[in-house]
């Protein structure tokens, strides 16, 4: 056997192990990029759930607020009862001082609630740029799975081609 008849052989064997291989290891990395892609997508609706579903008035700031007022309600209320001890303040009067004390709770709760509505809007707003993100690596990732498989089929059957003709076929001595 020549040793070109012996080199052609190698190379067509390179050839296909190369393309072999090639093929194993991309299927491989592709696993392992839709493991991490998946793991990243349920990662992302866990945020999204556990910030757009809570509850605002059970934050820590949301409750400060509604604390300070019923503190300052609750002074209030005790100053106004002393003070209408002393001077005699008509019961028109006290109504009128709770229902102002009403009113300062009651636009807490608004300005707590509309926080509550600009955070969301916030969220959901992060939600679909990171959900847009996650789509994007997907697209890139097919469209590289696409072009590697391609150029590496492309070589390893250029590298076959070259080993077969190489071969001198029917022409042996």
């Amino acid at each position: 056997m020549s040793l070109s008849k012996l080199f052609s052989g190698l190379g067509g064997a390179l050839g296909l192990y190369s393309t072999v291989k090639g093929f194993l290891d991309a299927s491989e990395s592709k696993r392992e990029q839709n493991r991490l892609l998946k793991k990243a997508d349920a990662e992302e609706k866990g945020w999204y759930k556990r910030n757009y579903y809570g509850s605002y008035f059970d934050s820590a700031a949301a409750r400060a607020a509604i604390k300070r007022v019923e503190d300052t309600l609750r002074r209030r209320s005790g100053q106004e009862r002393a003070r209408s001890v002393i001077v005699g303040a008509t019961p028109e009067y006290s109504a009128l001082r709770s229902g102002q004390g009403l009113r300062s709770m009651e636009n807490v709760m608004t300005n707590i609630a509309s926080g509550a509505d600009d955070r969301r809007r916030a969220i959901d707003a992060q939600h679909r740029q990171n959900r847009l993100s996650l789509m994007n690596a997907q697209q890139q990732n097919l469209s590289l799975d696409e072009r590697m498989a391609a150029s590496s089929a492309m070589s390893g059957f250029n590298m076959l081609q070259n080993a077969l003709l190489g071969a001198n076929w029917g022409k042996e001595r």
